[in-house]
């Protein structure tokens, strides 16, 4: 691409046209697709619905050498003020077929990429079953958040997950079993340019009631612990081993600091709220002197738990 928009490709852009059975957009504002609502043009956005659909876009952006970022819901993502360049592959438009994976074997859930969590919380409560509670209030997506493995203190995605199928650049499908992947604290190592497509996991048969109850105990504690009524994308830093960044940044005195419409959030230090009209530079500027501060007061460099992604 040598640099170039994608757009500027008239004939890149008609030969994806072609492949895409869904929606093609271009230079499209990525604040109207994250959960920060910050972030510059995108080059494209394409929105495959079926299989076909990503498998040959894959093949065809690999051998043209284009660049392509995988979006799911916007969420735990941070795009520069630059826009992204090349062509971002929104999930949101299929992949959300969830399912008990065997009818002998109910405890067993096939679920796409693009289910949302919530979707698929719902799909547990439906059908009894439990082990997903600890996911309550989490935004996201299946894939979204297999790659982060989204979790807390009470559960990660890691310890349900019995498989994951994935799509690498040259258009092959494979599916990793559970003593293949590799997950650590809030992150999912997969071969460079793979697509989450599917994974399968493993519940516990429980009494429904029950399951709600535990259920609607987290959403209580994370709307009185978070700042939900704001732009924001979730905890911004890993928690250093053994201490929570909150805490280390409350400790610094960084509560309620602000740079431009970013705000640290006074309920809870660890979340940078958008205030209204923030600039994705706003952020990445009070993200660095929160990482600044604590590291003078207390000696631990936090390292960031949203992706950060796009160009400058």
């Amino acid at each position: 691409m040598n640099g170039k928009r994608t757009t500027e490709n008239g004939k890149q852009l008609e030969e994806l046209r072609k492949i895409i059975k869904g929606d093609l957009l271009t230079n499209q504002p990525m604040k109207e697709y994250t959960s920060f609502r910050v972030g510059g043009l995108a080059d494209v956005i394409v929105f495959p619905e079926y299989i076909e659909d990503i498998i040959g876009t894959i093949k065809y952006l690999s051998r043209e050498r284009i660049p392509y970022f995988i979006l799911g819901n916007g969420t735990n993502l941070l795009v520069r003020d630059g826009g992204i360049r090349g062509v971002v592959i929104a999930l949101s438009h299929g992949f959300k077929r969830v399912e008990l994976l065997k009818e002998d074997n109910p405890s067993l859930i096939f679920a796409e990429a693009g289910v949302p969590l919530v979707s698929l919380i719902k799909f547990t409560i439906d059908h009894s079953l439990s082990g997903l509670e600890f996911a309550a209030g989490i935004p996201g997506t299946v894939g979204g958040g297999l790659i982060m493995n989204a979790g807390g203190s009470l559960g990660e995605l890691k310890d349900i997950t019995q498989s994951v199928t994935i799509l690498n650049p040259r258009g092959e499908i494979t599916t990793k079993k559970q003593d293949d992947l590799r997950f650590s604290y809030r992150k999912l190592e997969l071969p460079q340019n793979s697509i989450i497509l599917s994974a399968v996991f493993g519940l516990n048969i429980d009494n429904q009631s029950h399951i709600r109850e535990r259920i609607q105990k987290i959403l209580v504690r994370r709307k009185e612990t978070q700042p939900l009524d704001l732009p924001n994308a979730g905890s911004i830093f890993k928690n250093p081993e053994g201490i929570s960044a909150g805490k280390l940044i409350d400790d610094a005195g960084l509560k309620g600091i602000r740079i431009g419409d970013a705000r640290v959030s006074e309920l809870h230090a660890n979340f940078i709220l958008n205030m209204g009209n923030a600039a994705a530079q706003d952020i990445l500027s009070l993200i660095e002197k929160i990482q600044q501060k604590v590291y003078q007061k207390t000696g631990f460099m936090l390292e960031p738990e949203i992706r950060i992604v796009g160009e400058n």
